[in-house]
């Protein structure tokens, strides 16, 4: 088979990779807004989903909110936050922002299921 011909050069995958936390780096700033806004509005989107009578997917998240409202999902994401920031400055330079990168793909992809949940309300 002619793929299996084919090697990839390890500094193929070294430029790319620099590439890629080069432009990071640039939009490091956007990404904690993203981390920020993707959190606000997880939670407003739970809260509002919650009164429709749906139901937290995350159990701790799901304990956190019967034994203290709505502002302990909250104060565990704003912690979540905090220990991404404080892991940030423990990483090398280049590679600290994959820390908002990580803390918003999965916070944006709730957000887009609760909005698709509450839509098919």
């Amino acid at each position: 088979m002619w793929l299996s011909d084919r090697t990839v050069s390890h500094e193929t995958i070294e430029t790319w990779g620099r590439r890629t936390l080069d432009l990071l780096s640039a939009v490091e700033r956007e990404l904690w807004v993203v981390v920020l806004v993707a959190l606000l509005a997880d939670v407003y989107l739970t809260q509002l989903g919650l009164q429709y009578g749906l139901n937290e997917g995350n159990p701790l998240a799901r304990y956190l909110i019967n034994a203290f409202g709505i502002g302990a999902l909250a104060a565990l994401k704003v912690g979540v936050v905090g220990l991404g920031g404080l892991l940030r400055e423990l990483v090398p330079a280049r590679q600290a922002p994959t820390i908002p990168l990580g803390l918003a793909i999965p916070w944006v992809v709730a957000v887009v299921i609760n909005a698709t949940l509450l839509l098919g309300q």
